[in-house]
């Protein structure tokens, strides 16, 4: 699999996942950073929404979970 499949999917994951529990509407900020270096992949989320800096943490701290679980997987396939 190419870097930028594996960035897509890995992007895809962590913006499927906010957006399963953030309502589009209640998000005033979303910034989603994937890039791969050396096989070593970074995730880089920013969301600002209207719950609250400690929920909005939360959240992001879940997406990057799911996106690194994604991320591990297609490094192991390619």
């Amino acid at each position: 699999m190419k870097e930028e499949e594996i960035i897509e999917a890995v992007y895809k994951a962590a913006l499927d996942h906010i957006n399963s529990v953030v309502p589009a509407k209640r998000i005033d900020d979303l910034d989603i950073v994937v890039s791969i270096d050396n096989n070593e992949i970074s995730i880089d989320i920013t969301l600002v929404t209207d719950r609250g800096e400690e929920i909005d943490q939360r959240t992001v701290d879940e997406a990057l979970k799911m996106a690194l679980e994604k991320a591990d997987d297609l490094m192991k396939k390619s």
